[in-house]
């Protein structure tokens, strides 16, 4: 049963999500997520984001700190085994249906053990409230250390991301996700927006 201090933690927590601009939820999932361990799997989460980085801004990824605006929660699942990562971030470009896509396509070419495109979970969010609480789902079990502040950012503006949307940007795109992945991840996107749609018309209609 969670404690009374946590209860007050998450509530903070949730009201500090809720204060950031964000408007993508994601789920990165592991080919087993039962046997990637700790340690692998954060390199493996460190070197994406590095690379989602570096393919919306370039070198100033690095030399100028410009990374997309991004807080990435641990979760271990039902039974307290399958280690997993959700988020919520900011696109880093205006399409934010293609910055999901984008997104999804990269993590599944990212390496042998991370999670083919139709296991991972990449949109745009519907109800603030509902990604807050599912992000923070966990804080009961693991406490702040669901946070994971080593793999967050919170420390740049839409309107620099905005700077970067040019032909360069594009050609580090399509060397990150070719046009066929990209395809892919397209009709991922469109199977877990109506999925979403879908449950929520069942929700509303049970209770009507």
């Amino acid at each position: 049963m969670m404690t009374a201090k946590r209860k007050r933690e998450r509530k903070e927590l949730v009201a500090n999500l809720l204060a950031q601009d964000w408007n993508v939820f994601g789920t990165l999932k592991f080919i087993n997520g039962r046997t990637i361990g700790r340690h692998g799997a954060n390199k493996l989460l460190h070197q994406y984001w590095n690379k989602v980085d570096r393919t919306f801004f370039g070198n100033a990824a690095h030399r100028q700190k410009v990374r997309v605006p991004r807080w990435c929660f641990a979760h271990d699942g039902s039974d307290s085994e399958n280690f997993h990562v959700h988020f919520a971030l900011l696109a880093p470009i205006k399409d934010i249906d293609h910055a999901c896509c984008i997104l999804n396509a990269v993590w599944d070419q990212h390496h042998r053990q991370t999670a083919p495109l139709d296991k991972n979970w990449i949109t745009p969010v519907w109800d603030r409230s509902e990604v807050a609480s599912y992000l923070t789902r966990e804080y009961w079990r693991l406490g702040s250390a669901t946070l994971l502040d080593d793999l967050s950012w919170n420390g740049t503006a839409g309107e620099t991301m905005a700077v970067f949307e040019h032909a360069q940007q594009q050609a580090r795109i399509q060397r990150a996700a070719s046009p066929i992945w990209l395809r892919q991840a397209q009709q991922a996107l469109k199977e877990q927006k109506a999925h979403y749609l879908e449950k929520n018309a069942l929700f509303v209609w049970e209770r009507s």
